[in-house]
């Protein structure tokens, strides 16, 4: 891929088209559509997730603990009271937002935040009533037993998505990696609720103790992007660790074999298993190795950017770009780094006009994504 900045031409492998942008404007050029960039909202520490409200009005957690109310304009951002307490530490604090699909009638939204006990913490899930500029009737619908707790910081997930009536959240290893294959054991899966809270008795490993019944997928090591496509599929991108970023379709009671089989390596260079592949363990559809630290993730569907219909829209930390992936009948088939803003991308979502918004880190910020008129 190339870019133009100043004049200077860099060359990047291993992606799927050219590419070019003035760094000096507004303006980017891909291999199929041309577009502005335009400053959103600014002011935030380090902007982690996004939410329309039916009003075209956008929420944004912050994982300082705060959370936003953005006019549709940009041109207002008041802070929402009350958030619970979070632990806002290492990769902790407040995490996903999520607005029910019914929010008009019921003002429904949900959070995803690390909770602390004395020195250890884990993901939780709460559901609130948005009130004007406030939380109200906040209830904690997953929390995990303090047994689980960890004193480690990291790997808490955790993205939000809705599909059939249903809540499904993720919650990262907690850096204890061999308990991502252990379905006692709460961290390293997919989880899904009623929206209500309730546990549904068709989950695959429903149990009359509850201790796992709102698992539905395990062997996922740190998955911080969900997303439900038109058709109804679950896609998921998660965190690999030295390579082995993954991109997943999540499925009923699937285990996707973290830490059995990776592409990945630790951090040190020295391996993590002999093998990628084991019967019985789901291959991602498409693999970053090297890593690229994936986060959010959003499914394209809109005629706005037309050539970008069913493409999926994915973050990267580490390289610090957005690239979008082609996906053909569930199937990979190209990627392309369309976005380079200079630092690291946290999260995407796109508009009910098909406007892509994009979060941004250091200094966190949203921008905008319009074609060129």
């Amino acid at each position: 891929m190339l870019y133009f900045r100043n004049s200077l031409i860099v060359l990047f492998i291993g992606t799927a088209s050219v590419f070019s942008q003035d760094f000096d404007s507004d303006f980017v050029k891909t291999s199929e559509h041309s577009f502005t960039v335009s400053l959103f909202s600014d002011g935030y520490e380090i902007p982690w997730g996004m939410a329309f409200l039916p009003n075209s009005e956008l929420l944004v957690s912050d994982r300082s603990g705060k959370l936003y109310r953005v006019s549709a304009d940009g041109k207002l951002r008041v802070e929402i009271s009350g958030v619970p307490k979070v632990l806002y530490k290492s990769q902790g604090g407040l995490l996903d937002i999520a607005v029910h699909p019914e929010f008009s009638k019921n003002k429904l939204v949900y959070i995803s935040y690390s909770h602390a006990i004395n020195r250890k913490s884990f993901t939780r899930i709460a559901m609130a009533k948005l009130v004007e500029n406030k939380l109200v009737d906040l209830k904690v619908i997953y929390s995990a037993d303090k047994k689980h707790y960890t004193p480690r910081p990291i790997h808490f997930g955790s993205r939000i998505v809705f599909k059939d009536g249903h809540i499904y959240f993720s919650v990262g290893d907690s850096f204890e990696r061999d308990e991502a294959q252990d379905i006692n054991t709460p961290n390293g899966k997919i989880h899904r609720l009623t929206y209500n809270g309730e546990t549904p008795k068709d989950n695959p490993f429903y149990n009359e103790d509850g201790s796992v019944s709102t698992i539905w997928t395990y062997g996922n090591r740190n998955p911080q992007g969900l997303a439900v496509s038109k058709d109804g599929v679950i896609w998921e991108t998660e965190h690999g660790p030295r390579g082995g970023d993954e991109l997943n379709i999540i499925k009923k009671g699937i285990n996707y074999g973290w830490p059995v089989i990776t592409y990945g390596i630790n951090y040190i260079g020295t391996k993590i298993t002999d093998i990628t592949e084991k019967e019985g363990m789901e291959q991602p559809i498409w693999h970053w190795t090297p890593s690229i630290a994936v986060c959010g993730m959003s499914m394209y569907e809109s005629d706005l950017f037309n050539k970008w219909d069913g493409n999926i829209l994915v973050t990267s930390l580490k390289d610090e770009y957005l690239e979008r992936v082609v996906i053909e009948n569930n199937k990979y088939v190209s990627r392309e780094s369309i976005y380079q803003p200079g630092s690291r991308v946290r999260d995407v979502e796109v508009d009910s006009l098909g406007r892509i918004f994009v979060a941004l880190e250091d200094p966190g910020r949203i921008v905008v994504l319009e074609p060129l008129k």
